[in-house]
């Protein structure tokens, strides 16, 4: 037995939602993606967003003693330099504590320090995003189609959008997927097996605080779960 849900035949006895969740979490991790469930992006929860780490960034990170604090990060990006009062003001922060986050993250060769007029100043130095792909996936299908139209407010924060599903979905669906250059996952429950169906349009990332703020975050998590011996 099956019923219409927005562009979808939703089978009778498929897995939850929650359930499709966890095995796509489960799935890209599998892939050596760092992966994040439930991640709010500019306003809007995203189910899934994964990020795949540069090894040479994840090493750096793995080293220093400190990591970039992702608020002050996202303040400091394309800003030039900035006073540690402005930053604090911005993060909601006291200046105490942006400056010794900060102190620490000079010596660290992120950050870069100057005074003038009694002033602290603070920018960005040689710091590179360290992802090279930012996978977002949505699974919950049965509000595929008000998510879909809601995917313009995070352009530019992914490289890759996928929809997920534990059923065959029509071709209504799949072209207007492919308008937007979103790609399928079919998930088979029976035979635990994930099938790209669409394969997603391969984007930039042009808001650079947003990402870069996203996937310190991301990093930051998934190292305190993972075993960092082989790298």
């Amino acid at each position: 037995m099956r019923s219409f849900f927005g562009g979808v035949f939703v089978l009778s006895g498929v897995v939850s939602e929650k359930t499709l969740c966890a095995a796509t979490a489960s799935y890209f991790s599998s892939r050596g993606y760092f992966v994040r469930r439930n991640y709010e992006v500019l306003g809007k929860l995203v189910d899934i967003v994964c990020i795949m780490p540069r090894l040479s960034d994840l090493k750096k990170r793995i080293k220093s003693t400190h990591f970039v604090p992702s608020g002050i990060l996202y303040t400091l990006l394309g800003g030039g330099w900035r006073t540690t009062e402005d930053i604090a003001s911005e993060t909601g922060s006291s200046t105490l504590f942006v400056s010794s986050a900060l102190e620490d993250i000079v010596r660290d060769g992120w950050v870069e320090k100057k005074e003038e007029d009694g002033k602290v100043f603070w920018k960005t130095k040689e710091y590179r995003i360290p992802s090279k792909d930012c996978v977002m996936a949505h699974c919950r299908y049965r509000k595929c189609m008000e998510s879909l139209e809601g995917l313009s407010g995070l352009e530019g924060c992914y490289n890759k959008m996928y929809y997920v599903f534990p059923f065959p979905v029509d071709e209504e669906f799949i072209d207007l997927c492919s308008e937007k250059g979103v790609g399928i996952l079919i998930f088979y429950e029976r035979v635990g097996l994930f099938k790209e169906l669409l394969p997603p349009e391969v984007k930039e990332a042009t808001n650079l605080k947003v990402y870069a703020n996203l996937c310190e975050v991301i990093i930051k998590e998934n190292l305190l779960y993972r075993s960092i011996d082989s790298i």
